[in-house]
């Protein structure tokens, strides 16, 4: 059975790795790829992991309170002038969404990706609003004329 030895890797944000013993010290710590750690660097990096699980719980429930809010919308509706044959002047883009969203349900919508179709008729349309890369949410969009 082989030794393990544990390691502080200084090219993976200073991880700690297990390797065997000759890897360690015939080539990781004389390269200065790697350091043995010591007992405070071990809990220094132990407490350093808690702070980051910490966070990402805290990301996760904000994360789900805004698809919560998100799933309550619906409907978005909005007021665009338009000229003849129901042609809007201009087009709805993602920022009409994002000004929509933080002024009904005051959401941060920094963070938030919005994939819209080339809106440039009265109607109804849908949208896909991205807040990570595994969620998803569907809205459809009600575009109501105004007239001039």
């Amino acid at each position: 059975m082989k030794k393990k030895i544990q390691l502080i890797s200084k090219n993976q944000n200073n991880n700690l790795i297990s390797v065997s013993r000759g890897y360690a010290f015939n080539y990781l710590i004389p390269t200065q790829k790697a350091e043995i750690p010591t007992k405070k660097q071990i809990k220094h990096m132990e407490m350093f992991q808690a702070i980051q699980k910490e966070k990402e719980k805290t990301q996760t429930k904000k994360l789900k309170e805004t698809q919560e809010k998100l799933q309550s919308i619906g409907k978005i509706s909005l007021y665009k002038k338009t000229g003849e044959n129901k042609i809007i002047f201009g087009s709805v883009t993602d920022k009409d969404i994002n000004q929509w969203i933080t002024k009904n349900t005051n959401i941060n919508t920094n963070k938030i990706k919005i994939k819209i179709n080339n809106i440039k008729k009265i109607g109804k349309d849908e949208l896909i609003v991205q807040l990570k890369q595994e969620t998803l949410e569907k809205l459809q969009v009600n575009i109501i004329p105004i007239n001039i």
